[in-house]
């Protein structure tokens, strides 16, 4: 799976956990192998604010334990044939515990979703422009295609997160860098398919009218 993280994918993948039943453990177990890379990295976008990625790293702790609990129990059904219903049943019992910690933190994910859409953006962005986020703020920033309010919100956050937020027009600038990127991932992956290099980072003329 390639790193193209998003709030939405993390918290599907806990809902998918969550939807199951006391009884399947197991599916449990091989879900939580992806959710876990994908919890790595959103506790890796999120360092932009020391106070939110303490809280994230104690849930997501909370979540490792019960599911190493679960894991132990079904590797000891796997292992002990005599005791093997026993172990599926403390399985089953962990399993509600995890069911438990997984609530926990996707209440804190959707209390804090703004801020966890924010820090996945610039973790994309980070990432396409293979440098630090706040490099390419500046570079939009001096061609015009950032503006100054936006501009200024993007490199002082968290201090001002919850500020854009609530400007109209920061959050529709926000939004269309993000739609930009999504497409520009389409087409590098397009052009790594017909053996081209990547493409030069042209901008929609969406984004250019916002000079």
């Amino acid at each position: 799976m390639g790193r193209e993280l998003r709030l939405e994918a993390v918290m599907d993948d806990v809902d998918r956990i969550l939807e199951l039943d006391q009884d399947s453990p197991e599916k449990a177990a091989k879900r939580l192998r992806r959710l876990d890379q994908e919890l790595e990295w959103l506790l890796e976008a999120s360092r932009v604010d020391e106070s939110r990625w303490r809280k994230l790293n104690k849930a997501v702790a909370s979540v490792r334990s019960a599911a190493a609990e679960m894991f132990q129990s079904l590797g000891s059904a796997r292992r002990d044939v005599q005791l093997r219903q026993d172990w599926l049943r403390f399985a089953r019992r962990d399993f509600m515990a995890l069911k438990e910690e997984l609530l926990a933190l996707r209440e804190q994910l959707v209390g804090d979703a703004d801020f966890f859409r924010l820090a996945c953006l610039r973790d994309q962005i980070g990432k396409l422009a293979g440098t630090r986020p706040e490099r390419l703020f500046q570079e939009l920033h001096e061609a015009g295609f950032l503006s100054e309010r936006t501009w200024v919100l993007l490199m002082s956050y968290p201090g001002s997160g919850e500020e854009w937020l609530m400007d109209g027009e920061v959050s529709k600038q926000i939004s269309r860098i993000s739609s930009w990127l999504l497409e520009l991932q389409e087409a590098r992956k397009g052009r790594r398919g017909q053996g081209r290099g990547p493409p030069q980072g042209d901008v929609p003329d969406d984004l250019q009218g916002e000079r």
